[in-house]
């Protein structure tokens, strides 16, 4: 991989580009150059190249998943039809870093790539527009597993309001949940001797107090995986999608 960048040329990669967002590892960060940009979150390595033998008119983009000594596991590439043939490079930067933060998590499933390629196909295909990112974001979600898609919607919410905030406003859709829902063992409604009313009040708080991933974590269990990203929205009034605000884009 090529010398790392910031997009406007003035920084590092990692800690120069968007000190405010905590990254999990100082491995994260832009790699390539401004006009063939790519970006690493956590096992994932999304970015641009010029390959003319294959597509004289179209980038051509690789999504690259890392093993744990960073080499090369599995990988998922073609043409970039949605960049057209000369898009910006706000543009490519914007492309490479908002796929690999939603590909992040996506890399835990044990089967690689391999299950993603729905997903991948479309961004390439039309883009990362807010309508289009909810789509392949939507397609992830049926692919990954639950954990992977709590860990994707922690990642957005905290990105969004900010970890401490986001957890006091779950905290009336998971009282709200719990109590049209229930929590399986418990009933669906405080009812009964004020033992099980204590208890289930209990159960509440111990989710609410429990901190932002278990509250995410009891959401996408009550609601399932391929819903909790629209329930989350509708509670939030937030999309549960990366954005290049939340990256300084």
């Amino acid at each position: 991989m090529s010398q790392r960048y910031s997009p406007d040329g003035t920084a590092p990669a990692f800690g120069g580009f968007a000190p405010a967002i905590p990254k999990p590892s100082s491995r994260d960060g832009w790699i390539g150059t401004k006009e063939l940009p790519g970006y690493r979150a956590g096992k994932i390595v999304a970015r641009l190249d010029r390959l003319p033998a294959i597509s004289e008119e179209h980038l051509y983009f690789d999504v690259l998943l890392l093993d744990s000594s960073g080499r090369t596991a599995d990988n998922l590439s073609g043409r970039c039809y949605a960049l057209g043939p000369d898009p910006s490079l706000e543009e490519r930067s914007q492309f490479v870093i908002l796929v690999a933060e939603l590909l992040r998590h996506a890399a835990a499933e044990p089967f690689g790539l391999s299950g993603l390629s729905r997903a991948l196909s479309f961004i390439r295909e039309h883009g990362i527009g807010a309508g289009r990112l909810k789509s392949a974001a939507q397609m992830l979600d049926e692919a990954c597993g639950a954990r992977a898609v709590t860990a994707s919607l922690h990642d957005m919410l905290a990105l969004s309001l900010g970890e401490d905030d986001a957890r006091l406003t779950l905290c009336g859709i998971v009282d709200k949940l719990a109590r049209t829902t229930g929590f399986d063992t418990l009933g669906t409604t405080p009812v009964g001797t004020p033992a099980a009313a204590r208890a289930f009040e209990h159960h509440i708080r111990g989710i609410n107090q429990g901190g932002l991933i278990r509250q995410v974590a009891y959401i996408v269990r009550i609601v399932g995986k391929d819903r909790a990203r629209r329930h989350l929205r509708e509670g939030t009034d937030f999309e549960m999608v990366p954005s290049p605000e939340m990256f300084g884009l």
